[in-house]
Order: structure tokens, then sequence, then C-alpha cells
């Protein structure tokens, strides 16, 4: 600008006037509303976006928290996932993700895991046996779909279920959809 003999704030329209009086190239300028646009560059992030077990902390911890709730992960392996504050106290949050369907089209979803057991026979794969989970270990199973709803489910309502399917009779755990980011 200064060597065109303008100030550093002269308006568009005077610094165009002088450019082309003097046969300059200014497309190499941007200014206001008329930016250059921008080319992304490639990144190193490939994969296409799937539904399982990798991400369902993260979505239940997001839910709990868009709705101003705090929310704790253990540091030391626990029987839940997260603690979320609740209107009533702090509750114990297994996740659980699912994208296996039945034939009906609905979810199914697996409520067991496998625990250490130092009295079980020795087998291949150790001295586990797989469980359940009970009211003294956990609160809620929060369940993540790879649909649009998830579930927040009280222990109460699957009866020391290891696995249920989200059909009409959990409808009333159904939380309201995820916010998805466009693809």
């Amino acid at each position: 600008m200064e060597a065109i003999g303008k100030s550093r704030t002269a308006g568009r329209t005077s610094v165009q006037a002088v450019a082309a009086r003097l046969d300059l190239d200014v497309s190499h300028l941007t200014h206001g509303s008329n930016p250059r646009q921008l080319v992304a560059p490639a990144h190193p992030f490939s994969r296409p976006a799937q539904h399982g077990g990798r991400s369902g902390l993260s979505i239940a911890a997001r839910w709990f928290m868009d709705r101003g709730y705090n929310v704790s992960v253990p540091l030391e392996p626990a029987a839940y996932d997260l603690i979320a504050e609740s209107d009533t106290g702090l509750q114990r949050v297994q996740v659980k993700t699912t994208g296996t369907t039945e034939s009906n089209g609905r979810y199914r979803a697996v409520l067991r895991r496998t625990a250490y057991d130092a009295s079980a026979r020795d087998t291949a794969r150790g001295r586990i046996r797989v469980t359940g989970y009970t009211k003294s270990e956990i609160d809620f199973f929060f369940i993540s779909t790879a649909g649009a709803l998830d579930y927040l489910i009280p222990i109460e309502a699957v009866s020391g279920a290891q696995y249920i399917v989200l059909d009409s009779k959990y409808a009333a755990f159904a939380v309201e959809a995820r916010n998805h980011l466009p693809g």
C-alpha cells in the first residue's frame, strides 16, 4: 500500500484504481467478502465412520454433559464405565454399544461381561466367567445403538438378563436422538 502511495487503511476502490493505472496484478490479494477459496489439505483419517465399542463411552458422556451433568470416568477397572451426576445424586452407568439386529430389525444389546474368578476352573481362557451386572455394581445401562436412538435403562428393568432386544418393551427408556454431524 505504501509503495503505491496509499495509506494502509485506504479503501479498496482507491487501491484498485491505482493498481489498474500501474497495470499491477492484484489477483493474489483478498479483502472483505471476496476471499480466495481455501482448499483443504488431505488429512490422515480416511477410515469411514463406524459404530462400535470404541465410541460408546464418549457418546454416553456427551449425552449427560449436554444436559448439564458432570461425568467422571474411573481410573481403575470398575463394573461401571462412568459416574454421572443426576438430580438425585451420583449414578453408576455401564455403557454398551450395539449395531447387531434381530430378524425383526430391532437392536440386540449384550449386557454381560467377563470377570476374573479365582475360584473358577482354569481353562484356556484363564479363570474367567461370564456374568451379568447387579444392582450393587451399577445403576443404569446406557445403550448406544447404530441408529438414531440411545437408551438409558435402570438395572432393575433388565432383571439380570445377559442380553435384551430393544423392542417396544424398552421404548419408554429411549432417549432423544443424538445430534449427528453432517457426513
